[in-house]
């Protein structure tokens, strides 16, 4: 139902009066998209960044470590004072260079934040350049609106495409049955098959709705609130380090919805931080949210260790971070869908059509996800948690008899049969093997190892980084990234 103005007083993270980059003075008032999306984008940035311990703790060296405490630095400010677009600015590009820095890049969250990222640098230096003086706030959140919203459609419509294979609909070995075990353990129900069959097949429900629901405006809250839920609980599954991945989902979907139900939203959290914001100020505020949860999360992990010694640092890590996301996911969840139900059935104004050039940087990305089937990289390709395999030339996804390969990186797949890479040992013993251009990129990275392997019947013995031919050049290098190569079947559920 449509919405009426609140009698109470609104509260706002930040009251000041602040020029920014768009060098005109920011109104208090929440007719400002932007500053809702802002500080979600930054908590993304930050349970990103925490992924990354290695990195932040200098084990990277520092060309690492000094980008990601920036990013860390850049958030926790766009927190307290979203209307800042310079910062805002230097976040997007400061995360674009250490995803440049971290190329070839596996992971698909970070790979969707740094085209996310790039698009609100290009879209705001396409204002910057135009108005020769300013970005004009609204218009750079209603043209990054466009590339969020289309973003979040090509995740669904791949995290659908690439699960259409023989093994993902197994309810022996399928990625969703691995998410659902472990929620449904404490339930004594993770071998039931009739709720295994049900996690597989809500899979492709859930994301088809998210795909309508995004462009179906009068019931968007329907997509919505199931992609909330789904996003909330799958971190809490532990499965593995989704909190960042969630969290990016989350803050999309606000640039998404509609403007009268972002601002709504903006209103509950900042009426419920109003209070604090008034004795202590923004920074205060969240000096106060940051004690709280990592005192919270710390003390539960550390009570809980005590009764069950043992546990590893990285464990103990993950552990604080799911309980922090509980907390704050759960939080956010419940006022967007809040928000949501306010507007449903939504019939409020058309958002103004914007350029058609916008859609140039989620193309590039949809074209980018079809690398698997076209012989080109299997990571970062919204092809995680799929049981998709397409190497050597053949493949388990239903729609294809072979993959169409245009290119032939995936066509020679090596079995290692010995190596002085331990690790390289420890995956040959497990059944994995590699595409020749990964394999030979890790001996170009160690030029002092050697590995014997067997490509296609014939033995290659003790083979070096000198002996290898024509060096790949830096676009392979940054953009070609490969799975580990299974053949076993059914084929069992990675990243």
């Amino acid at each position: 139902m449509p919405t009426t103005p609140s009698a109470r007083p609104s509260y706002v993270f930040d009251q000041t009066l602040s020029p920014g980059i768009s060098g005109r003075t920011e109104s208090t008032t929440f007719g400002d998209g932007l500053s809702a999306f802002v500080p979600l984008w930054a908590v993304a940035a930050l349970f990103s960044i925490a992924g990354d311990y290695a990195g932040l703790v200098g084990h990277k060296g520092w060309f690492y470590a000094v980008p990601g405490w920036a990013i860390f630095a850049h958030s926790l400010w766009l927190i307290a004072r979203p209307r800042d677009t310079a910062v805002l600015m230097s976040l997007a590009a400061t995360t674009v260079f250490i995803y440049a820095l971290r190329s070839p890049v596996a992971s698909n969250n970070q790979t969707i934040t740094m085209v996310m990222n790039s698009a609100i640098l290009v879209t705001g230096g396409v204002l910057f350049l135009r108005s020769r003086a300013a970005i004009d706030r609204t218009a750079l959140y209603e043209q990054i609106r466009v590339v969020a919203r289309a973003l979040l459609a090509i995740m669904y419509f791949f995290g659908i495409f690439h699960k259409i294979n023989t093994d993902f609909l197994d309810p022996t070995v399928s990625c969703a049955v691995g998410l659902y075990v472990p929620l449904a353990r404490p339930f004594g129900l993770e071998d039931n098959l009739f709720g295994r069959y049900v996690a597989i097949y809500a899979t492709f429900i859930v994301e088809a709705l998210a795909i309508v629901a995004l462009y179906w405006r009068r019931f968007f809250a329907v997509g919505l609130i199931l992609a909330l839920v789904f996003h909330y609980v799958i971190p809490i599954s532990a499965y593995s380090w989704y909190m960042d991945f969630s969290s990016l989902v989350f803050a999309l979907y606000m640039l998404s919805i509609p403007r009268p139900v972002s601002a709504m939203a903006q209103r509950s959290i900042a009426s419920i931080l109003g209070p604090s914001h008034a004795v202590c100020g923004p920074f205060g505020t969240l000096a106060l949210g940051l004690a709280f949860l990592v005192t919270m999360a710390a003390g539960v992990v550390v009570v809980l260790s005590f009764f069950n010694p043992g546990q590893s640092e990285a464990l103990l890590r993950h552990s604080s971070a799911i309980l922090i996301w509980s907390i704050v996911g759960g939080g956010l969840m419940i006022v967007l869908s809040h928000a949501a139900l306010h507007h449903l059935p939504y019939t409020g104004p058309h958002a103004p059509r914007q350029p058609a050039w916008l859609y140039i940087i989620p193309g590039i990305f949809f074209l980018t996800c079809w690398s698997p089937y076209v012989g080109l990289k299997t990571e970062s390709s919204i092809n995680m948690f799929s049981n998709l395999h397409t190497e050597a030339g053949e493949t388990n996804h239903l729609l294809f008899d072979k993959p169409p390969y245009l290119f032939d990186y995936q066509e020679d797949v090596v079995k290692v049969l010995d190596s002085s890479i331990a690790s390289l040992r420890r995956q040959a013993e497990s059944g994995q093997q590699h595409i020749l251009f990964a394999l030979e990129e890790t001996l170009r990275q160690n030029p002092q190892e050697w590995v014997t392997y067997d490509l296609r019947g014939q033995r290659f013995e003790q083979v070096t980084a000198a002996d290898l031919g024509r060096a790949p050049t830096l676009l392979e290098r940054k953009l070609l990234r490969f799975k580990l190569v299974d053949f076993n079947r059914p084929k069992v559920c990675t990243h």
